[in-house]
């Protein structure tokens, strides 16, 4: 992941090494470039790896003229995000980043818990489930067709057969190693506000669409403000999206591993232009 880069562009091969140097409990380099899937998977080596490779390829975008109005990252992208607008440093959000995958982690030492994607049903059907169930909650509004719900995996399983009973097209369990912007992270976001007052926050130079609000926002105290919200509230993607479609923004870039981004952006406009950038090989078929 990212090797590719690393080989290619100075400016990529700047942000790994810099990382390497920051972090020294974890090499992010060899995260990267040759763990195994299931260290990789561990919370707190996915997310200061993803953070690296996506602020890599946003470094290389940049010097290579690329400017962005507004940013957005779902989840621990809205770091990237931040940190991409200049609202924190490279640094200092990989230190965060890799503290909330630690802090995630610690909330669910035994892995008891999960994440499931709902395909093709309405909110409120969801909603009466988790409730009827219990320990199961919306999580993520990915898309008008795509609801994710978080919390134990043995609730999970059984709210999963009541969505199929109630006519949802698919119910997806994800590979993730915890209940994700569920109550069940409360501790960790407590203990992440620390985290992010410690950082030096700078006046960015450009706005955020904020995952806990879906409101485009400057403003640091809000900007951690929501960062801290949306470990245990839900990723409101959707409506983040409809925003920026709103706003009259018709290109977007993302930046990051996979193109998952933008197959839901699809579902929100067709009258967009998006760019998936994993690889040199999609910057150079940026704009042909």
């Amino acid at each position: 992941m990212g090797k590719e880069l690393y080989d290619r562009y100075e400016r990529a091969r700047e942000v790994f090494d810099r990382a390497e140097e920051v972090l020294k409990d974890c090499s992010i380099k060899s995260l990267c470039f040759g763990a195994d899937e299931d260290e990789l998977r561990k919370t707190e080596n996915t997310q200061p790896s993803l953070y690296t490779v996506s602020y890599a390829i946003f470094s290389v975008l940049s010097e290579s003229g690329y400017r962005g109005e507004v940013f957005a990252g779902h989840s621990l992208g809205e770091y990237t995000a931040v940190t991409a607008a200049g609202f924190l440093s490279f640094e200092d959000g990989l230190r965060i980043v890799r503290k909330r995958g630690l802090l995630m982690r610690d909330c669910d030492p035994e892995r008891k818990g999960g994440m499931a994607a709902i395909l093709g049903l309405e909110l409120d059907r969801i909603e009466e489930v988790c409730r009827y169930v219990g320990d199961v909650w919306p999580a993520n509004f990915n898309s008008p067709g795509q609801i994710v719900v978080s919390g134990l995996k043995e609730k999970i399983t059984e709210a999963m057969e009541k969505f199929k009973t109630l006519g949802a097209k698919r119910t997806i369990p994800l590979n993730v190693s915890g209940p994700f912007h569920s109550p069940f992270m409360k501790d960790a976001a407590g203990k992440l506000e620390k985290e992010l007052e410690s950082a030096q926050w700078k006046k960015g130079k450009g706005k955020i669409v904020s995952n806990a609000t879906a409101e485009v926002t400057d403003d640091p105290l809000k900007l951690k403000q929501s960062l801290v919200k949306q470990l245990s509230h839900p990723v409101l993607w959707s409506t983040s999206l409809s925003m920026l479609v709103e706003m009259g923004f018709k290109n977007y870039i993302e930046s990051g591993p996979g193109t998952v981004l933008k197959g839901l952006f699809r579902s929100i406009s067709k009258d967009v232009q998006v760019y998936s950038v994993e690889k040199p090989e999609d910057m150079d078929a940026i704009g042909k």
